[in-house]
């Protein structure tokens, strides 16, 4: 019973890890694209909410995300 306990948290560790990793780079993605379209379109780009800096959590460090670009 521990073995089988122990190989199904390691699958969905593996499951959690890969939704993480999909996230990371979405957020990154659009964090990019959401940045070339206010560099097009200036101050008349609409704010999006979730995107402003503070909310990232790049106030002390840069998401994982934004590194892998």
């Amino acid at each position: 019973m521990q073995k089988d306990l122990e190989k199904e948290r390691k699958a969905i560790m593996k499951q959690w890890a890969k939704r993480e990793e999909q996230i990371e780079r979405t957020m990154g993605v659009t964090v990019g694209m959401y940045g070339d379209l206010l560099g097009i379109a200036g101050k008349s780009l609409q704010e999006i909410d979730g995107l402003e800096l503070l909310t990232l959590g790049t106030e002390n460090k840069t998401p994982k995300a934004l590194t892998n670009l």
